[in-house]
C-alpha cells in the first residue's frame, strides 16, 4: 500500500486555499507581494515562518505566556492578573509608594496601575491616601489582607521561579536577566527608529 496522496479538496469537500511559495527561487525581491498557486496546505511540521524566525519578539512572547502559564498554575485560584502581582508585591515591601513609583518601578502605564490600584483597593488588599504634599499624589499601603495575600503567594512564586532558572539554567540566568533589562533600556531611549 502505497503512501496517501494529497487531494486537492479538503474533508468537508470544499477546495484547499492556496497560500504563498516559500521556495528561495520562487521568492520575489523585497517589497513585491508574493504571489499564489495552487497548491495544499502545508502540515503543521512544514510551516515556513519566514522572517519570523528572526523576530525577538515573537520568542519573547512565546516565553512569556510560558512563564506567565506556569505562574497561574503554580498559584491556582489566588493568580492575579498579569503585572498585578509586581505591583501588590511593591507595595507591601514600600508602604506609602506613590502610583507614579509603582508605574516606574513596574514598567507599567498610568492607566494600567490605576486599574490594578483600584480593584486592589475595592478587593480590600490595599488602602490609597492622598499625600500632605502633594494633593494630587496617591500613597497606597497593605491591608493585613494584602499582606497575607501577598505572602502566600510570594511562597508558591519560589518554585515558579526555580523553574524559571531551570528552564534558563542557572549559569545564564544573571546573564540572562542582564540582556533583558540591557533590551529594555534601549529599545526605550530617544531617538529610537
Amino acid at each position: 500500500m502505497g503512501a496517501k496522496q494529497p487531494s486537492s479538496r479538503s474533508r468537508a469537500g470544499q477546495k484547499r486555499r492556496t497560500v504563498p511559495s516559500t521556495n528561495a527561487q520562487d521568492m520575489p525581491a523585497p517589497g513585491v507581494a508574493l504571489t499564489y498557486e495552487d497548491r495544499p496546505v502545508p502540515e503543521d511540521d512544514q510551516i515556513d515562518h519566514g522572517i519570523l524566525h528572526e523576530f525577538v519578539g515573537l520568542y519573547l512572547r512565546v516565553a512569556y505566556e510560558a512563564a506567565y502559564g506556569d505562574f497561574v498554575k503554580r498559584l491556582g485560584p489566588e493568580a492575579l492578573k498579569p503585572g498585578y502581582f509586581t505591583i501588590l508585591t511593591l507595595i507591601v515591601h514600600n508602604p506609602w509608594i506613590s502610583q507614579t513609583q509603582i508605574g516606574t518601578a513596574s514598567a507599567r502605564d498610568k492607566s494600567t496601575v490605576t486599574k490594578a490600584l483600584r480593584w486592589m483597593e475595592d478587593t480590600g488588599l490595599i488602602t490609597r491616601h492622598t499625600s500632605a504634599r502633594d494633593r494630587r499624589a496617591h500613597l497606597s499601603v497593605a491591608t493585613d489582607k494584602g499582606i497575607e495575600m501577598q505572602a502566600r503567594m510570594e511562597a508558591k512564586a519560589v518554585s515558579h521561579l526555580a523553574a524559571l532558572n531551570d528552564a534558563i539554567g542557572p549559569e545564564r540566568c544573571d546573564e540572562f536577566i542582564q540582556i533583558l533589562k540591557d533590551m529594555a533600556e534601549n529599545l526605550r531611549r530617544p531617538g529610537k527608529d
